[in-house]
């Protein structure tokens, strides 16, 4: 009799704590899941996409800083012979396109490259926002403006006067691009904890399920 008394306390009270874990589990897959879409389709791509424009800036003026210097020293030589021979300075300047190609060059990839890579954040955010967190969120505006800005100067409806007293730079997004890198890496640590915690609840589980079995009576 007690023994039978023992072993439906035991079974009551296990399903009590499975329950209670299953519904912990539960919420734990619906907060990783909500983690996981904010890294993957907001704040993954949204860095993806800086990560490209830092990468083709950056090579654009290491391009552009090479061929300044080659340039520099091309003149000086041509400069240096120009006093013994006149030809050589005209054959310089007949260089100048080749190395002109490279600013055009540059000019074009802002515009074909560069731009629609700003204007996909602008979209991707504005489509995404339920993803964003508070302290993102914040900072789009300062991101349509850059666009925006850039925009009319293409357009040519932006006097350059105009460009500097609105002192226009990308200096303005720097705090965006710090909350981004920021966000990603808390949302990451936060995806590990949880990850953790249903590790743990799964464990729990299985024990208290081997716990009911034990208190069952052999048959």
């Amino acid at each position: 009799m007690g023994y039978a008394i023992i072993s439906a306390l035991s079974g009551l009270l296990g399903v009590v704590i499975g329950g209670y874990i299953s519904a912990q589990n539960q919420r734990k897959e619906r907060v990783h899941r909500r983690i996981r879409e904010q890294l993957d389709n907001f704040y993954g791509h949204l860095l993806g996409l800086r990560a490209q424009i830092l990468a083709k800036s950056e090579v654009r003026l290491k391009v552009e800083g090479a061929t300044s210097k080659a340039w520099g020293e091309l003149v000086s030589r041509s400069r240096l012979s120009a006093v013994r021979d006149s030809e050589s300075l005209r054959q310089t300047e007949q260089r100048f396109p080749d190395f002109e190609k490279v600013i055009e060059d540059s000019n074009r990839q802002f515009v074909e490259e560069i731009m629609p890579l700003y204007r996909e954040m602008v979209n991707h955010f504005a489509s995404n926002m339920g993803l964003a967190k508070a302290s993102t969120l914040q900072y789009f505006g300062a991101l349509v403006e850059f666009v925006e800005i850039w925009d009319r100067w293409l357009r040519n409806t932006l006097p350059p006067e105009a460009g500097r007293v609105l002192g226009h730079s990308e200096d303005q997004l720097k705090p965006f691009y710090d909350d981004l890198y920021r966000s990603f890496e808390l949302l990451r640590l936060e995806l590990e904890g949880v990850s953790m915690v249903g590790a743990y609840l799964d464990s729990l589980i299985k024990r208290v399920d081997k716990f009911i079995r034990q208190g069952r009576p052999h048959t």
